[in-house]
């Protein structure tokens, strides 16, 4: 018993050590990396997610072909500090009176561009994000939803905005809707 005691005991310490020898050394290579790429991840980490009360949304521009329509979706940080957005926007149809449609979302490319791929973008007060949305025109049939709003949820965040569908109404092959992941706006996508 007191063999077992004195081995669980030597093992502890030799953990303890190692975890201590592990962690001087990556202070000593983060130390020598420079606090700049150091503080990088850090920053990021800190900054909230931009929510509902943070932006505004647009609807842009006019993409066809093949029956296929799309536009350029953007949110712009409207608020006074900086917030991230990290991945891909909610979607949802809405009626010429705000009633929900029935719709379905497929995160990644579309007919019109190529999905960039999740990744964590800051927005100072005033700067836009902006993703690809993109569906199939409706051929008339039941199954179609004839939308007039397309409802937009900032990633992560629980709440969405409405925004009016240039053009609407518009009618949509099932609801069906495609999205790029967010990405940082450049004048040139509007």
């Amino acid at each position: 018993m007191i063999r077992k005691m004195r081995l669980t005991a030597a093992l502890a310490c030799a953990a303890a050590l190692a975890t201590a020898a592990g962690t001087a050394v990556l202070a000593s290579e983060d130390a020598s990396a420079g606090t700049a790429t150091a503080a990088a991840p850090a920053a990021s980490s800190v900054v909230p997610r931009c929510l509902k009360q943070h932006l505004s949304a647009g609807l842009h521009g006019s993409q066809a072909g093949l029956g296929n329509r799309g536009l350029l979706l953007t949110l712009t940080n409207s608020g006074n500090s900086s917030c991230s957005l990290d991945g891909y926007p909610g979607l949802g149809l809405e009626n010429g009176t705000h009633h929900v449609l029935p719709s379905h979302t497929h995160w990644g490319g579309t007919y019109f561009d190529q999905d960039p791929g999740r990744h964590v973008i800051v927005l100072s007060p005033g700067e836009t994000a902006s993703a690809d949305v993109a569906y199939f025109s409706g051929t008339g049939g039941s199954s179609d939803s004839v939308a007039t709003y397309l409802e937009v949820t900032p990633p992560n965040a629980a709440r969405h905005l409405s925004v009016p569908i240039p053009g609407a109404p518009v009618r949509i092959d099932h609801g069906r809707l495609f999205v790029t992941a967010m990405a940082r706006h450049t004048p040139d996508n509007q």
